[in-house]
């Protein structure tokens, strides 16, 4: 059954306009990924900034959009999906074979009802709907409507064109086409996801945009070298107090312990250092204090600012021994839907008198320590370094995790041009290329490369090439199959960086990268004669 498009698109403006308000704001993190997810499918990319993002589409040109835009599209995502609806009605009957016609042949007919009686121009379409409709006559009259009256609608396109609901949706939000026609696609992509939408719901929310803190999570990021999981965790979350775990680091060091503590007793007698300087600060003495670690540190700031979120980053997690150096806190990373622990812990004694010492947070603990809703723990690993700790399930359970994809696309030196071979290719190219040659090897995904394993401060120097790439590439990625991803008659490493310098194809590369390159071109080309082809039918339609 249909609604009634003219009546939805009444009320989708008068909501937008009394609810709508134009300020900035951050967007949350869900809605980001999920956002990006829908992009990737559509071979599209995107870069988020704090109030703007950058949408890479496939053909490498970027839209640049305030977050505004994701706010405005989400006015009009109860419209859009009753008009994607009506469209898919079209499509169905287009395919139905009406009258013995073919698809094309359809299509053709329902694209001159513009502005037409259907009873007089197409009576065989006319019966096909009342056909499928069966007895709901308003659907029937509602999509008769759709064809011919396109006012009703307020499209002005034809509906066989993919691009039919940018008029309708820009004209209810009152913006320019030329400039931010992407808001419609924004919201398209709004009305065909429904988990995108749940999240993008978010937006309409002027409290949740201004000052609501996001539930509190443990959250692992990991992937191969070079994806950017730092940056990622840098961009979504703040107040970040970050700590790196190594070998030797311990429970002592991540919660705190009694250590000692120099104290200088003031005196009259003056002091040398060894080295016969002067020592002013008074004679020494050691002391023994309870020296807090970064856990309890942010968890004290959390406590102390409940109105804002804080956030504990491990770099490197598998690094350590993790279980051991979480030890009994690894009980407080069971939360509740709020982000609160689900159980608290008793803490030893020197913990608990060092917290206790503090009035304006003794009352928050008296009954245990737990984790506050505005704390984070993330951290990020790399499953691809060698004398690493394996976690184990029952620590693992207790994270969230996300996989940081390697992207050959859409980041900020892709076409930054490296020599290779005597010739100079994009940075994107190179790392495209190198990556089928280690997944026609067989290697595992988390030892391929991500495109910020050389950053953008690096890739200036060629000398970041050889000195990180190459050695990474011969050391740990194909130590056992040297041969085959390097040409065979290179015996050492020295060996491959002089060939390199002396630019010869050390990698056997040259021809794959000739052969992406022209690929990109041929798509360039296919798109930029389809994009003429629908601005010439755009014309067409004004024109009539």
């Amino acid at each position: 059954m249909l609604r009634d498009l003219n009546e939805l698109a009444r009320n989708t403006r008068e909501n937008y306009n009394n609810t709508f308000t134009n300020s900035d704001f951050k967007l949350n993190r869900d809605f980001k990924e999920r956002f990006s997810q829908a992009l990737e499918a559509k071979n599209n990319t995107v870069e988020y900034f704090d109030y703007s993002a950058e949408i890479t589409i496939n053909t490498g040109n970027k839209i640049f959009c305030p977050n505004q835009w994701f706010y405005l599209a989400t006015f009009v995502v109860s419209y859009l999906r009753e008009l994607i609806q009506y469209k898919r009605v079209i499509e169905e009957l287009s395919n139905s074979g009406v009258d013995g016609m073919s698809r094309s042949k359809f299509m053709e007919k329902v694209k001159v009802l513009k502005g037409k009686d259907i009873n007089d121009t197409a009576p065989e379409i006319k019966e096909a709907i009342i056909s499928f409709f069966g007895e709901d006559t308003e659907s029937v009259g509602f999509l008769c409507k759709f064809l011919t009256e396109y006012e009703w609608w307020l499209g002005n396109k034809t509906i066989d064109r993919g691009d039919f609901f940018h008029s309708p949706v820009l004209n209810l939000l009152g913006v320019v086409n030329v400039s931010q026609s992407y808001v419609a696609d924004i919201a398209w992509f709004l009305a065909s996801n429904s988990e995108l939408m749940n999240s993008a719901l978010h937006l309409q929310e002027q409290e949740f945009r201004q000052s609501l803190v996001s539930p509190g999570e443990n959250l692992i990021v990991y992937g191969a070298p070079g994806t950017g999981k730092s940056h990622y965790l840098k961009e979504n979350f703040s107040n970040i107090t970050r700590v790196v775990f190594h070998p030797e680091y311990s429970y002592y060091d991540f919660v705190g312990s009694y250590k000692p503590v120099p104290l200088y007793l003031q005196t009259d007698t003056p002091l040398k250092r060894a080295d016969g300087g002067g020592f002013d600060k008074g004679e020494p003495r050691i002391d023994y204090q309870f020296v807090s670690g970064p856990f309890i540190d942010v968890l004290l700031n959390a406590i102390r600012n409940p109105e804002q979120s804080f956030t504990l980053l491990i770099e490197e997690i598998n690094r350590a021994n993790a279980p051991a150096v979480f030890g009994d806190i690894f009980q407080l990373l069971d939360r509740k839907l709020d982000g609160s622990s689900e159980y608290r812990i008793m803490p030893n004694q020197d913990l608990n008198n060092y917290l206790l010492s503090f009035h304006d947070v003794r009352d928050f603990i008296v009954d245990g320590l737990y984790l506050p809703a505005n704390m984070n723990i993330v951290a990020t690993m790399n499953s691809a370094d060698q004398g690493v700790y394996v976690l184990d399930s029952a620590f693992k359970r207790r994270w969230k995790f996300k996989y940081m994809q390697i992207r050959e696309r859409g980041f900020a030196h892709e076409n930054h041009l490296i020599n290779y071979a005597g010739e100079n290719f994009p940075w994107r190219v190179i790392l495209s290329v190198v990556n089928n040659k280690l997944k026609d090897l067989q290697i595992n995904e988390d030892r391929l490369i991500g495109p910020f394993f050389i950053s953008p401060e690096e890739i200036e120097d060629s000398n970041n090439f050889s000195s990180k790439l190459l050695i990474y590439l011969w050391d740990d990625v194909v130590r056992y199959k040297r041969n085959e991803f390097f040409n065979p008659y290179i015996k050492t490493y020295s060996d491959l960086v002089a060939k390199f310098f002396a630019g010869e194809d050390i990698m056997g590369i040259k021809e794959e990268m000739y052969d992406l390159l022209n690929g990109e071109q041929e798509l360039r080309i296919e798109e930029e004669i389809e994009a003429e082809q629908e601005s010439r039918l755009e014309e067409d339609v004004v024109s009539e």
